[in-house]
């Protein structure tokens, strides 16, 4: 499958988004508790839930929903990419393997199989130069 390289770097973003809309979530989940507690610690006669508490929680959500719609875009153009490579069609199971490990190790292996099959260039055989 011949891509363009404005498509590789699409597909190379695409690839690394869920590792960094794990990365968000993660920090903002826990800055849910550190500011909740910060909040409790300045004034425990407060009965009232913080409201940094609530907003929290969106902002969290907000990254754990494109963490799932960027993944599961990538696993889908990554098995499409599988399918058409005609380098794995040539091998006896390069499809079936590569497709197990989109699949059961998404993330990394989605940037393993970016880095090893799609963004090299295939080498141009070299031409004597005719004097």
């Amino acid at each position: 499958m011949k891509l363009s390289k404005a498509q590789k770097i699409g597909i190379g973003i695409l690839t690394c988004m869920p590792i960094l809309c794990l990365i968000g979530y993660l920090v903002s989940f826990f800055s849910i508790f550190i500011g909740t507690f910060s909040e409790i610690a300045n004034d425990p006669s407060s009965s009232a839930p913080p409201e940094a508490f609530f907003s929290g929680f969106a902002i969290a959500f907000v990254f754990l929903f494109l963490m799932i719609i960027t993944g599961l875009a990538s696993l889908i153009i990554h098995i499409i990419h599988i399918t058409k490579n005609q380098k794995l069609k040539q091998q006896d199971n390069g499809q079936l393997i590569w497709i197990l490990i989109i699949i059961f190790a998404n993330s990394i292996g989605g940037i393993i199989y970016y880095f090893m099959e799609i963004l090299p260039e295939p080498k141009q055989p070299l031409v004597p130069i005719k004097e």
